[in-house]
Parts: structure tokens; sequence; C-alpha cells
């Protein structure tokens, strides 16, 4: 089995994916970080299927990019709607890898207020309409799927109880946080 690891980091828009791998990425030995929102803006943004393609073609040749570095461990997100989207984004990687699917949750009222907060410009239209479009996914939450699904209810959590779960979830990557 190879030794080259991808995390992926889904969930609906304000769950916490970019804040998430930016806070574990200090903590992912020979680690690198991908973040779909950074490689994926353009003007007009068309969220179809055709976009969602490039972008998972983008972020497949980032992760080979870095595991062809030295970066074995790549932890990504932002860039799948759904467990159909995994399976066209998978063909495009090496059989041999290990792959994790972390899955964060939350509340509608606490996304909401999350995207408010940010620097992110967002309306409640907006908000509202990428709520009914992209809402919460359990697709990935397959026994039969080739990645090892956590899902992590982060409504309650902070950014270092998220990170804590996470490194926990995955020992053979993150040694066990502490407290």
């Amino acid at each position: 089995m190879s030794e080259r690891r991808l995390v992926i980091v889904t969930g609906a828009e304000g769950a916490g994916k970019s804040t998430i791998v930016r806070a574990l990425l200090p903590h992912t030995p020979n680690g690198a970080r991908i973040d779909a929102e950074d490689i994926g803006d353009v003007n007009p943004l068309q969220m179809d299927d055709a976009f969602f393609g490039l972008l998972q073609r983008n972020v497949a040749a980032l992760v080979h990019g870095f595991w062809d570095g030295g970066y074995p461990n790549v932890v990504a997100c932002s860039f799948l709607r759904s467990h159909n989207d995994y399976r066209s984004f998978r063909a495009l990687l090496p059989a041999d890898i290990l792959v994790y699917v972390i899955n964060l949750c939350a509340a509608k009222p606490v996304r909401d207020q999350r995207r408010i907060a940010r620097s992110k410009p967002t309306t409640k239209e907006w908000r509202d309409h990428l709520d009914a479009t992209y809402g919460e996914d359990s697709t990935f939450e397959k026994s039969d799927a080739d990645y090892r699904y956590i899902r992590i209810e982060n409504d309650t959590l902070t950014v270092s109880e998220t990170v804590a779960r996470v490194r926990d979830a995955i020992p053979e990557i993150y040694a066990p946080a502490d407290g």
C-alpha cells in the first residue's frame, strides 16, 4: 500500500471546511493543503457539472504535484458536492492511495452565523440558494466506499476541538490530540 494519503474535508457551506484544513496543516506531517475555493475562483461563477469537473481535475493535478514533491499527506476541501463527484475525482488518482473523507456537519443556524461572520461576502438569498442546492449530503456515508468515512458534528465544537477529533480519527497520519 502506498504511503500517499488524501484527507478530503466535505460539508455544506459554512460547516468549516476551509477553516479546518487551514488549522489541520500545522499538525499534518509532510503535508500540503488545497482549498479549492482558492484555486477555483472564476468570473462568471457557474457552479455546474463542467465547472466542478474542471475543479476536480485541477485539484487532482495539485495532489499529484504535492505527492511528487515529497508531501505524502494532502488535505483538501471544497471541490466535491456528492459521492458521485468523488467517484469521478477518484478516477483521477492512483488506486493504491489511502483516502479519508471527513464530513463536517453543522445546523443551518450555526452555518448561517459562521457565514455572516466571515470575511467572504454573503447574502441571505445566496445562503438559502446554496443550502437548497448543495445542502448536507449523506451520500459519502457508504459501507462499500474505498475511503474511511468520518462524520463530525461541529455545531458546538471550537476549531481546536474539531481538529482534535480529526487527529484522533486518523492516527496513522496524526498523533493523538491532547485534551
